[in-house]
């Protein structure tokens, strides 16, 4: 009876060993991975909430928007005028003079450009300004009895472009500009009390080059040199000349993009 009762423990303790293994196995594993879940998901949410930390500390900056589109712009500069004059004095020459007309102008413009083909830009503008750049010449003739004092300056002025250019990699816009001006001159010739003034509004054709940038959102920079050829004109009178007037200019204007 005893040895029966010894081979009945001896066969449960056998079954019941397996089935503790089992279990301490099961729970250990549960364990590890609810401990680390837990650490999984401490890290990801502290990895979150110090990346959106850090966005609100160090936001990305504001896009640089393409050249292109509509825009509106000012720009400030200083030109210098060459005036080509030969002024008379009761229909006798005077000789030639070669008038400097300096000053600085300002000028608002307005246009639309578009890029093709990658990297080709085309673009037309519209502008209007004025400057305040004059000029004076003057000689002794007759021993001093018919002195000559003349004045050239220029005005307002108004004009369209073609504006052909190439977008750099770096967003940047190298271009030409080719247009055409209206100025409003103004002519003072004189020699004791004969004389007269004039104003004239003269065409001529605007060549330059320029440089833009983008600087901020949807704010460019542009650099530009201009050079103006205007048609000649004459001022008719008692004291007279002929006047034939060409302009270096440069500028740096500020474009806003819509």
């Amino acid at each position: 009876m005893k040895r029966k009762f010894r081979l009945l423990t001896l066969g449960l303790l056998s079954l019941s060993v397996p089935f503790l293994i089992f279990a301490t196995n099961a729970s250990a594993q549960s364990f590890s991975l609810h401990k680390h879940s837990s650490y999984n998901n401490g890290y990801d949410d502290g990895y979150d909430d110090g990346y959106d930390e850090a966005m609100d500390d160090c936001p990305c900056p504001p896009p640089y928007y393409g050249l292109g589109g509509f825009y509106l712009g000012a720009g400030l500069g200083y030109e210098g005028f060459q005036i080509h004059r030969n002024p008379s004095i009761l229909d006798n020459p005077y000789g030639t003079f070669n008038t400097h007309a300096n000053g600085w102008n300002g000028r608002l413009m307005g246009g639309y450009g578009a890029t093709f083909y990658n990297n080709y830009y085309l673009g037309g503008e519209a502008f209007i300004g004025t400057t305040g750049a004059s000029g004076k010449d003057s000689v002794n003739a007759l021993g001093g009895m018919m002195p000559y004092k003349g004045k050239f300056s220029a005005g307002t002025s108004y004009g369209v472009s073609v504006l052909p250019g190439y977008k750099l990699n770096s967003g940047s816009l190298v271009y030409a500009r080719l247009g055409f001006i209206q100025t409003d001159f103004k002519v003072n010739d004189w020699s004791n009390t004969l004389g007269s003034n004039m104003t004239n509004w003269t065409s001529g054709f605007d060549t330059g080059i320029g440089f833009e940038i983008p600087i901020y959102n949807k704010i460019s920079a542009k650099l530009e040199y201009e050079y103006i050829n205007y048609n000649s004109f004459n001022h008719n009178g008692t004291v007279s000349s002929s006047n034939s007037p060409v302009d270096n200019r440069g500028s740096l204007s500020i474009a806003y993009h819509f």
